[in-house]
């Protein structure tokens, strides 16, 4: 459970959980999971990006927005830090337990709206951000809470939907992360982008998640 003082209360707004849905129907979906509707093994991008040789590989604590049902945060518990996950629907945070709990490990789990959350005092080595897609207003949010997350020195990774469409992923563009738009808030949050990449590849993460697809990755750092 979340410390009732250590973050904002959630509240009233737009708000989306993997895949680019909005709130309400994400805890039917969960529900008519049979399994882990993103797959059961942890996002790609995120184990490369802990599998460098550099700090971002060996966070003390991490935080993950938008977590899901939990394979990335349950997976990342087992390798060390200490982990904080929220996710808007209810159902995947149960589901999130459920799989620590199965794993033999602890997190520090919440429901949450993104759009009516802060860290307040807290910060994290490590923010992971996978998988998050929706309308500029929600993936601008959801990258300014990520900065704000971030502890001097920590890095921000993140995977989403580019480009303009096809294969798995939102059909519009608008709703798909850009690396125009992803370089402007970089640097607007002052960060610095260690790596940002646009390019095909292929997915292999649950039902919803197969295939080819144009993928936006970013490892952004915060200034010691």
């Amino acid at each position: 459970m979340s410390d009732p003082d250590a973050f904002s209360p959630p509240g009233p707004g737009l708000a989306a959980a993997p895949g680019g849905g909005s709130g309400p129907d994400w805890d039917a979906r969960y529900l008519a999971a049979e399994g882990g509707l993103f797959g059961e093994t942890p996002n790609l991008w995120l184990r490369m990006a802990l599998a460098r040789p550099s700090p971002v590989s060996a966070p003390a604590s991490a935080l993950l927005i938008a977590d899901g049902d939990g394979r990335n945060s349950a997976w990342l518990a087992r390798q060390g830090p200490v982990v904080t996950a929220f996710d808007l629907a209810p159902e995947a945070v149960r589901r999130a337990e459920a799989r620590d709990r199965a794993a033999g490990v602890e997190a520090e789990r919440f429901a949450a709206d993104l759009t009516a959350w802060s860290p307040r005092a807290r910060r994290w080595d490590l923010v992971a951000l996978i998988h998050l897609q929706g309308p500029e207003t929600l993936r601008r949010a959801a990258f300014a809470a990520s900065a704000a997350a971030l502890a001097p020195g920590g890095r921000l990774v993140l995977e989403g939907f580019g480009g303009d469409g096809g294969g798995p992923g939102p059909e519009r563009s608008a709703q798909r992360w850009q690396d125009v738009e992803v370089e402007a808030w970089t640097a607007a949050e002052g960060l610095v982008a260690e790596e940002l990449l646009e390019g095909l590849v292929t997915l292999d993460e649950g039902p919803r998640h197969q295939g080819p697809a144009r993928m936006l990755r970013l490892i952004a750092r915060r200034p010691a």
